[in-house]
């Protein structure tokens, strides 16, 4: 039976009830009015009950037939349990987070190294200072100068701010105020006090004192020195200077207008400028040490007290560092400057290491039998071993008085040839060797294992 046949049942039921109840109250008034007189004393009440229980029967049907079903609460689903199986799950996600992250930070650093993300920092490749080429495009340790080509007046005014002079301070006794020994020049790499400079011009000092473009003076400690390419780094503490901009020296031609900056005579004539040319690139000079730089050949006038300044092109770059002059009779206009692509790894390592690090040696001192030597003395062209400075050279049998005439595949003709071999190895390197004894008078080969040289940062 559906509800609406229910609810018939119930209104039709109501009805009836309602029609007995009338006819019932009707009886029990007459009843009551005969008997009231008399009084009743059973106490007999009357025997009729009304179809529905208040609160019951109709009270029943009208909610069942009305009543809306309560909404369903919603069942909480049992919360699972941390088994191992979803922790490798959690473990698996978070390492593919990880590797997302760092291949995006790979990535990011990619980009910085190839010079398309700029962080702020120098694109100089981990070395000291950054060169600018003025080219299409730079390398690892270069960046691309955008820079317009200045007057002579314009790149002097630019980097004589950068130059300073230094004085090297000696006593003659151990109570004695240190006075000036001799001055020379120098070049303010960062504007946080470091300046290059010569190591003839800090050689020996008891102290230093530096002198700004603008007569500022601070006292200077050695960071490192290397008499082989005479270049030095020194300190001040200071901040907030001046720094020269670096230029690449690989660019220049002869003809090319340079400028050498630098303190002639010393203080008296401070912040000088001489105007010249670049009479050749790529001079091999070979220094007292026999140690061979590539030079810069220039007219420009280079004096006693210019050691250590800056050679500069016509965009106010520094690319040499002007280093020594042939000083004798008849000759005039011949300067030298190192070349700042070949000073750039050696700044570098006396900045971090107080010396040049992994320098390789072949373990000699020497000199260069020449074609016209060779021809007087009877022996071959090539490096006459002078002296044995390391034990490597005579565990492979070479001994004083022999002559090296090839290492690798490379014939010595050149005191030059043989350095710039050396030059590109590391300590612990070995090199096949071609040599004549002037015992046997033959020709032998053998194998060398290079040593370091050893060097300090004064």
């Amino acid at each position: 039976m559906n509800r609406e046949n229910e609810f018939d049942l119930f209104v039709n039921k109501a009805k009836d009830a309602f029609r007995q109840s009338s006819a019932q109250d009707a009886a029990g008034t007459a009843q009551n009015s005969s008997t009231e007189g008399a009084g009743a004393s059973s106490g007999s009440t009357s025997s009729w009950q009304a179809p529905f229980r208040a609160g019951s029967e109709a009270d029943a049907y009208y909610a069942a037939y009305t009543r809306q079903e309560p909404p369903k609460k919603k069942e909480k689903k049992p919360k699972k349990k941390f088994t191992k199986r979803a922790s490798v799950r959690i473990i698996a996600a978070v390492l593919a987070v990880v590797m997302i992250s760092a291949a995006s930070v790979g990535g990011f650093v990619a980009l910085i190294n190839a010079g398309i993300v700029d962080v702020g920092g120098s694109s100089s490749g981990g070395q000291a200072f950054t060169i600018n080429q003025n080219g299409d495009e730079g390398s690892s340790t270069t960046q691309v100068n955008t820079g317009e080509k200045l007057t002579k007046q314009q790149a002097a005014a630019k980097v004589l701010p950068s130059v300073v002079c230094i004085q090297n301070l000696t006593g003659s006794g151990r109570d004695s105020e240190p006075s000036v020994s001799s001055e020379g020049s120098g070049i303010i790499m960062s504007e946080d006090g470091y300046i290059i400079t010569n190591a003839h011009v800090v050689d020996g000092a008891q102290a230093l004192n530096v002198i700004l473009y603008d007569g500022t003076q601070y006292e200077a400690t050695v960071v490192g020195s290397d008499s082989f390419t005479d270049l030095a780094l020194i300190k001040i503490n200071a901040s907030g200077l001046t720094a020269a901009e670096f230029g690449d020296a690989d660019e220049l031609q002869i003809g090319d207008d340079v400028i050498a900056i630098g303190n002639p005579g010393g203080s008296e004539f401070r912040s000088s400028a001489t105007f010249g040319s670049v009479s050749a690139v790529g001079r091999d000079i070979a220094n007292s040490d026999g140690y061979t730089m590539h030079c810069i050949q220039t007219d420009a006038a280079i004096n006693p007290g210019n050691s250590g300044g800056p050679l500069v092109n016509l965009y106010g770059q520094v690319v040499g560092i002007n280093s020594s002059k042939i000083v004798a009779e008849g000759y005039e206009g011949l300067g030298f400057a190192i070349s700042i692509n070949e000073a750039q790894p050696i700044i570098t390592s006396l900045k971090e290491y107080g010396y040049v690090k992994d320098r390789a040696v072949f373990g000699i001192s020497y000199r260069m039998i020449d074609s016209t030597m060779a021809r007087f003395y009877g022996l071959p062209v090539g490096i006459y071993v002078a002296d044995i400075n390391s034990e490597n050279v005579s565990n492979a049998g070479i001994s004083k008085g022999d002559v090296i005439t090839k290492v690798g595949d490379t014939d010595i003709t050149s005191a030059t040839v043989f350095l710039d071999y050396i030059k590109d190895l590391k300590p612990g390197d070995t090199v096949d060797v071609t040599y004549y004894s002037a015992l046997s008078g033959n020709y032998n080969t053998t194998q060398v294992v290079l040593s370091e040289l050893e060097t300090s940062n004064t």
